[in-house]
């Protein structure tokens, strides 16, 4: 399964080419870049917790791992740790964005039946590790208390870019939140980033309430990119004018699974805290039964009512609906993105604490999570996918077959 996967991720995006091509400054010719990226990434696609647990993997299938590796002396755990401080960070995302352009021109990274042909990709942040202990030049700080004393907590967070509502939840960028930055200002630098190199690939970002910010709102609307966003802020003035224009505007009823929505279409919204150009407002009650023990255990069904709000600058050509979809679809960056990376592939382990190494390593992670997901798709056959079931037990699959993959090579560079 291993060399099958490894086959896959050569032929269709020259995967070892691409390795080779890490610029290797400040690595020694026994341990080079190409070679500890490698290996590392072989852990990520094994799922792996920890650069100790990778050692003692490699340990116990020497042999095997010596001829995957042309030969090469491998690497313990503090070797692949330094290596990581030093790892071609700019380079390790320009493969990522190699994969995920050879995904969408493979037809790979279709866009599903909810998104009318668009590409949507949320953002949103997310924080990894947090210490009381161990502290970095671009940790983040915070007082918590601990035993009635008040203590510094250490922590790092990242905004993310991640495709939603397709087959393929591809990272496509990933930007640090340095110190004393919000995360407004980090996902400027990363959306500009986005639409400057791989504008191409998203169509329509969907983002939280707190990206109601009009200067990254203009920034898109001059690339000529719609966005979606939440609105939960009762204290705004579009708040208040959605409140007086609701009961004029038409109202659209569906069932949507085991919900009851109601939607409300408002076209022609005034802009507001220099928004440059109009906007559009959609509003969305939803009903579903839903059980709940009352105090003596006893289980009885009760309807759950929510309400949503969502701003666009999309044209009336795409219904409410769509805007409705786009704006749940957003729960697709924490469902199939931060959800299975943390629980299942470790994107909040710190493998070694510094800076260049923490973005590495979840360089490394993500490249492994969309390699996987689309073997999982497009090289397992239906049958073989129902036997394995999921990418965890995949990646057990892939743990398994170490020790019959003597004649796989990994990468072709020796010292």
């Amino acid at each position: 399964m291993l060399k099958r996967l490894w086959g896959y991720s050569n032929k269709v995006f020259d995967l070892a080419v691409l390795l080779a091509g890490l610029s290797n400054r400040g690595f020694s010719k026994r341990y080079n870049e190409p070679l500890i990226t490698s290996v590392l990434l072989v852990g990520m696609l094994l799922r792996i917790r920890s650069l100790h647990a990778l050692v003692l993997s490699i340990r116990s299938n020497q042999r095997t791992w010596r001829k995957w590796c042309a030969g090469s002396d491998l690497p313990s755990a503090s070797t692949l740790s330094r290596g990581l401080g030093k790892s071609d960070v700019e380079s390790l995302r320009h493969i990522s964005g190699k994969i995920t352009h050879r995904l969408r021109r493979n037809k790979v990274l279709n866009t599903g039946e909810h998104s009318s042909g668009l590409m949507v990709a949320a953002v949103d942040g997310h924080e990894t590790i947090s210490s009381r202990k161990r502290c970095c030049s671009q940790c983040q700080k915070r007082i918590k208390k601990a035993g009635g004393k008040e203590v510094i907590e250490y922590y790092h967070r990242y905004v993310v870019c991640q495709l939603v509502l397709g087959s393929v939840p591809a990272i496509l960028d990933i930007e640090p939140i340095g110190p004393g930055e919000g995360e407004q200002t980090a996902s400027k630098r990363l959306i500009k980033r986005v639409l400057e190199e791989r504008s191409r690939m998203v169509d329509v970002f969907v983002f939280d309430a707190l990206y109601l910010d009009s200067k990254l709102l203009n920034m898109l609307n001059e690339a000529n990119k719609y966005w979606v966003v939440v609105l939960k802020q009762e204290k705004r003035e579009v708040y208040e004018e959605i409140d007086r224009l609701l009961p004029k505007a038409k109202k659209q009823v569906f069932v949507d699974g085991g919900k009851h929505v109601t939607l409300w279409d408002l076209p022609e919204l005034v802009c507001w805290d220099g928004l440059k150009h109009a906007f559009r407002g959609v509003v969305s009650e939803e009903k579903k039964l839903v059980w709940e023990k009352d105090k003596s255990g006893k289980k009885h069904q009760i309807e759950e009512i929510s309400h949503w709000r969502w701003l666009t600058n999309m044209p009336a050509i795409y219904p409410a609906k769509i805007i409705y979809r786009f704006g749940h679809g957003r729960w697709d960056i924490e469902n199939r993105g931060f959800n299975e990376l943390v629980n299942q592939c470790h994107f909040d382990h710190a493998f070694h604490h510094h800076p260049n190494a923490l973005l590495a390593m979840l360089w490394i992670i993500s490249l492994a999570f969309t390699l996987s997901y689309a073997f999982f798709l497009r090289n397992l056959k239906p049958q073989f996918r129902k036997i394995i079931g999921t990418r965890q037990q995949l990646a057990e699959q892939l743990k398994l077959s170490l020790a019959d993959n003597k004649d796989l090579i990994l990468l072709s560079l020796s010292p």
